[in-house]
């Protein structure tokens, strides 16, 4: 599905057109935005724009990975948008092919942020729209609120394994914290290509972009800078978390070889008096005594707790 806007702020209207009639609105005068969700359609009105194959090319490969190139008929920029699953992050692209009077947006799939761009476009454009690059710091905008309603679910996932190292948890968690920790790292990737592709849109010169706009794209970047810096943080914690898990499990280990090793000790004694009495030599003056084994079980009776009173202060146990 295609979607077009012509803005025009000398007069502040809009109106939707047909991507067929961009061309007519741009030649008036108008900034035109065109919605694209569909790689089928990008390149034939791409191409009608004047739009060179070489970027053409780009937006077909659709490449989850940020760029940006500045070329002599528009600038192409690619944005990662991120969607996070049950257990893994998926990264969109997103592309901006931004030209002479338009800006077009091109994705493979209904896009979240170009759905909240439109919602909140219209407003914004009637209070403070000067030229067509406030598209640009709408996109940004939004783009750091999903970025940071991602980091905060992030977050929440690695409370929640902090907790349940205190319950009764299996190797799984194994599986779970690698996850995570892929999808921090991805998520990571994601913000960093942000905000260098927005960099650029804020201190490149070039006919496409105003200059009015790029200070306030700018700013954008301390924010993207912060993002980066708590999911560095987030990944840290989560490695400490899995250190964590790994001691407890080495003390329960730790603690299962110390019993065994107790009772080896109680049992070597034990063990040595049943092979001495357990030999068949014919001359064994014990073998004859009336209370024998009564006193070989007194005789155990005793070791047995010397050694346990032995461990106890010792505690080894």
């Amino acid at each position: 599905m295609t979607v077009a806007t012509a803005y025009d702020f000398t007069n502040k209207s809009l109106e939707p057109v047909s991507p067929g009639d961009v061309r007519a609105r741009i030649a008036e005068g108008k900034f035109c935005w065109i919605e694209i969700d569909d790689l089928g359609e990008s390149a034939r009105i791409l191409a009608d724009l004047g739009i060179g194959p070489a970027t053409i090319e780009r937006v077909e490969e659709d490449q989850a990975q940020g760029q940006f190139q500045l070329d002599r008929d528009c600038i192409h920029c690619v944005l990662v948008e991120t969607v996070l699953g049950k257990l893994e992050l998926d990264l969109k692209a997103v592309h901006l092919v931004i030209g002479e009077g338009f800006l077009v947006t091109v994705s493979s799939h209904p896009s979240p942020l170009i759905a909240q761009v439109r919602a909140t476009s219209v407003d914004d454009f009637h209070a403070m729209a000067e030229t067509g690059g406030f598209l640009l710091f709408e996109i940004a905008d939004h783009l750091i609120v999903g970025y940071r309603e991602i980091l905060t679910a992030l977050t929440y996932r690695v409370e929640a394994i902090q907790k349940d190292l205190l319950g009764d948890i299996g190797d799984e968690i194994l599986g779970v914290v690698s996850e995570l920790t892929r999808a921090l790292l991805d998520y990571r990737n994601a913000v960093v290509s942000a905000r260098e592709t927005i960099h650029e849109l804020a201190t490149r010169r070039s006919a496409y972009v105003s200059e009015t706009t790029q200070p306030f794209l700018d700013r954008q970047t301390v924010s993207l800078d912060r993002l980066v810096g708590d999911a560095a943080t987030e990944r840290t914690v989560l490695s400490e978390t899995l250190a964590l898990y790994m001691g407890i499990v080495s003390h329960r280990t730790n603690k299962v070889v110390n019993r065994l090793t107790v009772v080896s000790m109680l049992f070597l004694p034990l063990n040595f008096l049943a092979a001495v009495y357990g030999m068949n030599f014919e001359h064994m003056p014990e073998l004859g005594w009336r209370h024998g084994y009564l006193g070989f079980w007194l005789l155990i009776a005793v070791l047995v707790t010397v050694l346990l009173i032995g461990l106890r202060r010792r505690r080894w146990f």
